[in-house]
């Protein structure tokens, strides 16, 4: 379920890019080979990124354990950073509008983290700190735990069984914080994307936006996170994405200045007929 998820976001992501692309007017027959490349360094890096933070010395005594699946996990932060920086790359090679491409990622990348969570859920990984509450009543239980209405704050929690899924406390309620997650991903998305196509004055914005909001869910969440290997106390006490999510917020306001200059005003998305008969031109010129 864990791979199911994580390939259902990249498909629906890739999708969604698509979509958009067209309307800002790139050719979106590039578009496949972009997606490999982004969808291979992502996993690459993400991948990378927990050795790193996570079990450093493991890594360099075998650095071949990057290959068993078996092994490890991933670093959600690894995927957009290696996946953007792929892209960018390829978009520059191709001469295909970059900025507008960074601005597309920005809810896809959320879209993907959505889902993505949900198979953090089954796998029993990225689960929450032990929660000192009393259960009122199970909602729902399957073979890998429960679904748990509690009586406290947060009202709903996860009780995950040994022997099942990779999480490491199990029996008692946790705090849901790959649902808290998904949730929260998947409403930037719909933010993000209403903003693409409605309120867009400057090329990166959309992706600043994310950078900042995502930041802010993820450093609040990891307060509540509860599994061992997570590259606890990296910087002045936080966590890894803790301390990623300071330089990406700092980012996004570079982004902000120096791409806030160049806009000229809120961006309308071309029209489908418009972009249509522009191309149906170019075709005749080309015979």
């Amino acid at each position: 379920m864990y791979g199911l998820m994580i390939l259902t976001g990249l498909f629906l992501a890739f999708m969604y890019s698509s979509a958009r692309a067209r309307a800002v007017g790139v050719d979106s027959d590039e578009l496949p080979i972009f997606y490999m490349i982004v969808a291979f360094a992502g996993i690459a890096v993400s991948r990378l990124f927990y050795f790193l933070f996570s079990e450093p010395d493991l890594f360099f005594a075998n650095p071949l354990i990057f290959f068993l699946p078996s092994e490890g996990g991933l670093v959600f932060y690894g995927g957009p950073i290696g996946g953007v920086a792929a892209g960018v790359a390829f978009c520059l090679a191709k001469k295909i509008p970059t900025w507008k491409m960074i601005d597309i990622s920005a809810p896809a990348i959320m879209l993907g983290l959505g889902m993505g969570r949900v198979g953090c859920f089954f796998a029993g990984c990225c689960h929450g700190a032990h929660v000192d509450v009393d259960v009122l009543s199970t909602l729902l239980d399957l073979k890998g735990g429960s679904m748990v209405h509690v009586d406290e704050f947060p009202h709903f929690a996860l009780i995950f069984k040994p022997g099942v899924g990779v999480g490491n406390i199990h029996d008692v309620p946790l705090f849901p914080t790959q649902v808290w997650e998904s949730v929260g991903a998947l409403s930037l998305f719909g933010a993000l994307a209403w903003m693409h196509a409605k309120l867009r004055f400057f090329d990166g914005q959309i992706m600043a936006t994310m950078m900042v909001f995502y930041a802010a869910l993820r450093s609040t969440i990891e307060g509540f996170r509860g599994d061992s290997i997570r590259g606890e106390d990296l910087m002045l006490g936080l966590s890894t994405s803790q301390s990623i999510s300071v330089f990406i917020v700092a980012l996004a306001m570079v982004v902000v200045m120096v791409q806030f200059r160049k806009g000229k005003g809120p961006e309308k998305p071309i029209a489908r007929d418009e972009l249509d008969d522009e191309l149906d031109s170019d075709d005749d010129l080309l015979g």
